[in-house]
């Protein structure tokens, strides 16, 4: 799934997080945690960096996703409302349930 971008998440956010625009197309392979009042957090893990090799996704690509494991996507109806950092890459998000 493409995700579009909110007007905050890209004019704000991902130039103050220096994220690149590459992330949001492969957040197709990202994990998903359901959250309270329908919005999603999607985030990177081991799994989905599997699932990229096996789709044949590019190792410049994949070692971009590796350097951004602690990157997390708010959601809300196929579009990206802001992108986050965890502090701790183990650290769950507060109020998200798995």
């Amino acid at each position: 799934m493409n995700y579009k971008l909110s007007k905050h998440a890209e004019h704000e956010r991902c130039q103050q997080r220096a994220i690149p625009a590459r992330i949001f197309e492969l957040a197709a392979f990202a994990e998903e945690v359901k959250a309270p009042r329908h919005a999603q957090c999607l985030y990177f893990s081991h799994r989905s960096v599997q699932r990229m090799r096996a789709a044949g996704v590019c190792q410049k690509d994949i070692d971009l996703v590796e350097k951004k494991r602690n990157l997390r996507l708010i959601v809300n109806g196929g579009k990206v409302i802001t992108p986050m950092y965890a502090h701790q890459s183990k650290k769950r998000i507060k109020d998200y349930d798995r």
